[in-house]
């Protein structure tokens, strides 16, 4: 968000004083143990993003290591008096411990959320060691502290070492860049915008002014993997870059404020018009700029009808989404920029409309990605499964420990809530702030004091947003919050996949008045396993999950949810868009996986379920003949299954015509299946062609 390019090279050329961000990523000593580091100690090199499970992490086994390592870096800086000088990092997780020269400077708790440390007083001219110590050991204090995910451990993101002098934007504020900017929710947006800017100040003297302005926004930056977005490059840049609002005030405080006014903006409109605006804050003194802020934001105005479902602009907009895990397979969680462009890539190819992030912060680029091309986001914090400090001994001394170790454990959920809140409220894309993910019913009077105390919070930081939670019972039904996600498991854990409608109806009608959506749904899959007969599992937890009975819960699925049946729901989000590491598991035949995901670890295969969705969401052509890779087949006479938006399919086996399919005629939209197929011995071409000319084939024996 720092704007330092030009300008810095600006200010330097007149001799002014300036922020300057240097990134620090390359050549860090990695040490696997504890603070201090012994002299001699055996370390490694490595260059940032690192974890140190990216291996054992994934492996399965419930073995991966938990607990304190070190970083360490040698710099040489001189020292300038009257600077300050702050290290900057994006994603630790979860503890970390900072020292500078041997003095500990602070500590973060906490492992999703950008945070900072100011190191000038231990920082000396000349050589200076930086030594981080991360620990990623259960502490039961520090959210999350159990979930169906690896906690991978390490610096995973990036870390930058900051300079800054004179009059700038406050740098220690929740890692938030001093810049807070709001627009309100409501239709008046569309006739006059109204923005408020409140900008945390130091160092400001005699003559230093606070300057703002809005314009559209910079030329549009395509991410890698999307060549043709829903709308039309044109419509959302303006190559004169016309200002169409500015104010200007003397700074008399540290705590500034300026508010201004868009007449008849343009909206940001989801997939079809994401127009966004620049906001660009500046610190002036004698004229000159010292320190510079740059956010995009985009006008909108959204509502949830607990009847009607989630409108955008004042037009019905249900949300069609998917969840996604950060981690990536032999890498972990310390991916890079290209990684999460190719995630984006494929959700967007997908179609969807909507990403819940869970079950934490991302990375900002990825909230970046969703402004930009216009997918609504679901941010959340990592309050998941458990609550520490709740054991059940009888003895009055243990209590009184498991008490302050709960009340310990909320104010890190608010810390936490507040990074996240402070550090993207200004994004168009986010819509709702959850406070956590199917925390356990047991939990009763504590759990709802503290989603109570959570909403409240947010409320407090940013009115114009939901606050959300998810649940898997109906005991989370009596927990505080303006909307709410049901996580339902139809044909994979509870009931057959005929029970869509009937498990979310049941959560519709516990609601408390709320809107309700479903937060996760989903079945596992390994693209390796093929049946000819797929059934639900018995127990899950088996070494046999096919790809056929991923598609058949997902048609389930989208049979309800497409419908207009499902209009009470504001949202549904496919449990997961990417195969994700849970290293104490092992099941679907590969240990330490959950396969529910759409797309494989490594993002190599779209699994036959990814096209059944872009065929219903996509604006994108589809024909995809589906068990491709069922490639060996135990009977002469099969079915061939397949997934199109494509009005007539005609249906070819060795080059001879086998039959022709209208979607007006088919069972289910976008399905169209084939039964009986004959096969010869050997190698069989299967190949299917649409009305509109488009082809697939497949090659199965026999």
């Amino acid at each position: 968000d720092f704007c330092y390019g030009i300008i810095i090279q600006y200010a330097k050329a007149r001799g002014l004083h300036m922020k300057t961000i240097t990134p620090i990523q390359s050549e860090w000593q990695f040490y696997r143990g504890a603070y201090p580091v012994p002299p001699g100690a055996e370390t490694q090199t490595v260059d940032l993003p690192h974890t140190w499970n990216a291996k054992d992490g994934q492996d399965g086994g419930g073995d991966y290591f938990r607990g304190e390592c070190c970083y360490y870096k040698k710099i040489n800086i001189s020292k300038k008096e009257g600077t300050l000088y702050y290290l900057e990092f994006y994603g630790v997780n979860s503890v970390c411990n900072l020292y500078v020269n041997g003095v500990h400077i602070g500590e973060h708790r906490g492992g999703y959320t950008l945070f900072r440390f100011n190191i000038t007083g231990a920082l000396k001219s000349g050589e200076n060691e930086i030594i981080v110590s991360v620990s990623n050991f259960p502490f039961p204090d520090v959210i999350p502290l159990t979930a169906d995910f690896t906690f991978f451990g390490g610096i995973y993101r990036e870390v930058n070492f900051i300079e800054v002098s004179g009059a700038h934007f406050s740098l220690e504020k929740f890692g938030s860049d001093g810049v807070l900017v709001t627009y309100p929710n409501t239709p008046q947006i569309a006739k006059s915008a109204q923005v408020t800017v409140r900008a945390a100040i130091k160092g400001a003297g005699i003559g230093c002014r606070l300057r703002v302005s809005i314009s559209q926004a910079d030329p549009f930056v395509p991410c890698v993997g999307i060549d043709q977005p829903d709308f039309e490059l044109e419509q959302l840049t303006d190559p004169a870059q016309q200002t169409v609002a500015e104010a200007e005030t003397e700074i008399t405080s540290a705590q500034m404020a300026l508010t201004l006014c868009v007449a008849s903006p343009h909206l940001w409109n989801g997939r079809k018009a994401p127009f966004r605006y620049k906001v660009r804050c500046e610190i002036l003194q004698n004229g000159s700029v010292w320190d510079c802020v740059e956010k995009y934001i985009g006008f909108r105005y959204f509502r949830i009808d607990p009847k009607k479902g989630f409108f955008l602009n004042g037009r019905r907009y249900p949300l069609r989404g998917v969840n996604r895990h950060q981690d990536r397979e032999n890498i972990g969680w310390a991916i890079t920029n290209r990684e999460h462009e190719e995630d984006f890539a494929l959700i967007y190819e997908m179609g969807a409309n909507a990403v819940r992030l869970a079950h934490y912060p991302h990375h900002p680029h990825f909230y970046d990605l969703c402004d930009q091309y216009g997918l609504l986001v679901w941010a959340e914090i990592p309050f998941v499964e458990n609550i520490g400090g709740m054991g059940l001994s009888p003895l009055e001394t243990d209590k009184k420990k498991d008490a302050t170790v709960t009340r310990r454990l909320l104010e890190n959920a608010k810390q936490q809530y507040t990074e996240l809140i402070l550090q993207q409220m200004h994004r168009p894309s986010v819509f709702c702030w959850s406070m956590s993910n199917e925390v356990r019913r047991e939990y009763g009077d504590t759990a709802a004091r503290m989603m109570r105390e959570l909403h409240d919070l947010a409320h407090s930081l940013d009115p114009d947003r939901y606050t959300a939670l998810a649940t898997n019972h109906y005991g989370g039904d009596k927990w505080k919050s303006d909307i709410k996600g049901c996580n339902i498991y139809p044909g994979w854990y509870w009931g057959g996949p005929r029970l869509f409608r009937s498990q979310a109806a049941a959560h519709i009608r516990a609601n408390g008045g709320r809107g309700v959506a479903v937060s996760e749904y989903g079945a596992g899959s390994n693209v390796d396993h093929h049946t000819e007969h797929p059934k639900q599992p018995k127990d899950t937890v088996c070494t046999f999950h096919s790809e056929e009975w991923q598609s058949i819960v997902h048609e389930h699925a989208l049979r309800y949810f497409m419908s207009e049946k499902a209009d009470k729901l504001w949202g549904t989000f496919v449990w997961n868009m990417f195969d994700f590491a849970i290293d104490s598991r092992n099941e679907g035949g590969i240990p330490g996986r959950n396969d529910k995901g759409l797309v494989t670890y490594d993002r190599k295969i779209k699994k036959d379920a990814f096209y059944l969705y872009k065929s219903y969401w996509s604006g994108e052509s589809v024909l995809y003949i589906t068990s491709r890779r069922f490639k060996k087949r135990e009977k002469k006479h099969v079915s061939v299954k397949i997934y199109s938006n494509e009005e007539e399919i005609t249906l070819y086996v060795n080059g001879v015509r086998i039959g022709q399919k209208c979607a007006s005629k088919t069972r289910q939209q976008h399905i169209f299946i084939f039964k009986g197929v004959k096969l010869r011995r050997g190698e069989n071409e299967i190949k299917a062609v649409s009305d509109s000319g488009l082809k697939d084939t497949v090659f199965w024996k026999y």
